[in-house]
């Protein structure tokens, strides 16, 4: 009898860690790239196998996404450089954009510059090269006063953030969606934006310190942030697992003294619960501003995202 009750409660203490997320056994084992922007490195992160573990010193700059042939490629402020996963070594780089703001690979092979009164025109500028960094195309919005990152679309299109706003720009440099974030005391630097597979459309809201999302007019639908014990202080880069649930960097601010601040990797359900998060090492992060979860993905090739939003091998 005392055997069947201790079972139960076995049983039931470890459903409770279930779903506290207190008990994450995939989770356990995670293999990370974080950008750490307060000490401007690259980190690799094995959770099962910390031996394994870098924290190698890239130029300042934003953005971080797997490009296939083993290589991860970040955005810095002249292009971008292509690292070796495995080891951190550059094996590429471009130096000769100087006023760059980040840098995206695109469906077709080619890389998309993001910057700001750049190019001798006014506002958002995008930039295509080709494989050979040969320009295919300039893109321009010029209604827009701020810049961070892009994704594109699954239709070809591409969704740039823009301080309080995020919105949808054709090839052809019309708008054809956007949303204004929720007011927040200061500027709020909004960071990424996704489409989901309904349609809507998730922001993460630099200094809001929260997720947004926005229906298919542009209407605020709900924020999700949280709880109080993680310092929500700024939501950078993010990825949408397999599973649905959304991985964030918690940035805690500029400079090399906030490793001991917030915990700084965080993952949601989109219903809003914290079912998981990474506290960094005080003595080698300092400030983490993007984040992609290597588990599951073939990192042999380049990924984009889906219809849904998820990382997929292009």
């Amino acid at each position: 009898m005392r055997n069947n009750v201790a079972i139960r409660l076995f049983s039931a203490f470890s459903l409770l860690l279930y779903l506290t997320g207190a008990a994450q056994p995939s989770a356990s084992s995670r293999q990370m790239l974080l950008r750490d922007e307060g000490l401007s490195k690259l980190n690799y992160v094995d959770l099962a196998h910390p031996e394994r573990n870098y924290y190698i010193s890239v130029p300042a700059g934003r953005d971080l996404q797997l490009i296939g042939q083993g290589r991860v490629m970040i955005g810095t402020g002249k292009g971008y450089e292509e690292r070796d996963i495995k080891t951190g070594a550059k094996v590429a780089e471009l130096t000769t954009f100087d006023g760059t703001i980040a840098a995206r690979r695109l469906r077709n092979g080619h890389t998309l510059l993001v910057g700001l009164n750049w190019q001798e025109k006014k506002g958002i500028v995008l930039v295509e090269l080709d494989k050979n960094q040969a320009q295919q195309r300039v893109i321009n919005y010029p209604d827009f006063t701020y810049v961070r990152l892009v994704r594109e679309t699954a239709d070809g299109n591409f969704l740039l953030t823009s301080n309080d706003r995020v919105f949808e720009g054709k090839p052809d440099g019309s708008i054809v969606w956007q949303a204004q974030l929720t007011k927040q005391d200061k500027a709020q630097h909004a960071w990424q934006a996704q489409r989901l597979g309904n349609g809507q459309t998730l922001v993460s809201g630099g200094y809001s310190a929260n997720f947004q999302r926005f229906d298919k007019k542009g209407a605020f639908v709900d924020s999700i942030s949280g709880p109080p014990v993680v310092n929500p202080h700024f939501y950078a880069g993010f990825q949408i697992l397999k599973n649905g649930n959304w991985v964030v960097a918690n940035w805690q601010g500029h400079g090399s003294d906030h490793g001991a601040s917030g915990t700084q990797i965080l993952e949601y359900t989109p219903a809003g619960k914290l079912v998981w998060s990474w506290k960094q090492d005080p003595k080698q992060q300092s400030s983490i501003q993007g984040v992609l979860v290597l588990d599951g993905l073939d990192l042999n090739h380049l990924h984009v995202e889906d219809a849904q939003g998820r990382l997929v091998p292009n």
